[in-house]
């Protein structure tokens, strides 16, 4: 995977295209769990999954990662299926618009009127947004849209980012990714260069969409961010921090030492199991609001 994030900007779109042609869409046959297909902006489609005997008053908006480029597999689903069922949630699941084909606006435009859509059904309050890497800077950037917008929508009551994907905006920035590169198994710091003219796409995209760090955090609900210490984008965590403080906004920060990218997202280990565990805890708490950490 990292020699593929390394890849020219051409040879690696060709490849991520090849790889998203066995992972399109579809509406699972088993039938442990109710799932429905939502389409939003009226071309892309979201899998509404009921984990519970009953409709949830709660639920969970949930992102994949891949760099933007790679849609969701059979490990996503699992994951999802885990952490709403356990949870209590109903889950969104939205198979968001890719930047081989769109620009990142496409993206957030999608993610934003699928949590608008969730706001029908659900009190803001009771919507938990997550996100693994790009799927993670999407859970944040639902938010930061949302204070872009002349008239926002409520804050959902919880975020959880896991390695939220960030562009470097300072020669800083890309100097501490570099140095965390060597011991990234999963991502090349080359990448978070490379991936800036793949979500522009040729358009003229806002900085906050690039880098969550570039946002606006004001009314922000309580956000926890997971990080492995030997990971590229560790290097965005006291930029994030810098942020939120700026903004007064409620934050976490759990970080795996000597762990990888998106370590919550594996449970296959003791600490990726431990942090899926306590992500599951989270979702299960009534009382987000927390205090700053």
């Amino acid at each position: 995977m990292k020699k593929l994030f390394a890849l020219p900007q051409e040879e690696l779109l060709e490849k991520a295209r090849r790889m998203n042609q066995k992972r399109g869409f579809q509406i699972p046959a088993k039938k442990q769990f109710r799932y429905t297909e939502k389409m939003i902006l009226g071309q892309y489609p979201c899998l509404k999954i009921e984990t519970q005997p009953m409709p949830s008053k709660r639920a969970l908006l949930f992102f994949f990662g891949g760099g933007y480029i790679i849609g969701p597999d059979d490990g996503d689903m699992k994951l999802v299926e885990k952490l709403g069922h356990a949870s209590g949630r109903d889950v969104w699941f939205p198979y968001y618009p890719l930047c081989t084909d769109h620009s990142i606006r496409e993206t957030f435009a999608m993610a934003y009127e699928t949590y608008r859509q969730m706001l029908q059904e659900y009190a803001p309050e009771d919507i938990a947004l997550i996100g693994f890497s790009s799927g993670a800077a999407l859970a944040l950037g639902v938010c930061l849209h949302n204070n872009a917008q002349s008239k926002p929508l409520p804050m959902p009551g919880l975020v959880i980012a896991s390695s939220p994907g960030s562009v470097p905006f300072s020669e800083e920035e890309r100097q501490r990714m570099a140095e965390l590169s060597p011991k990234d198994i999963l991502v090349d710091a080359v990448f978070m260069t490379t991936v800036r003219e793949i979500m522009e796409h040729g358009e003229s995209v806002p900085d906050y969409m690039l880098s969550g760090v570039q946002g606006d955090f004001t009314n922000f609900p309580m956000t926890h961010f997971y990080y492995g210490s030997n990971e590229v984008l560790y290097a965005e965590a006291p930029y994030f921090a810098k942020a939120f403080e700026k903004y007064g906004a409620p934050c976490a920060f759990h970080i795996g030492q000597g762990l990888c990218h998106c370590y919550p997202s594996f449970d296959f280990y003791p600490e990726g199991k431990q942090a899926q565990e306590e992500i599951i805890g989270l979702l299960q708490n009534d009382d987000n609001a927390g205090k700053r950490e």
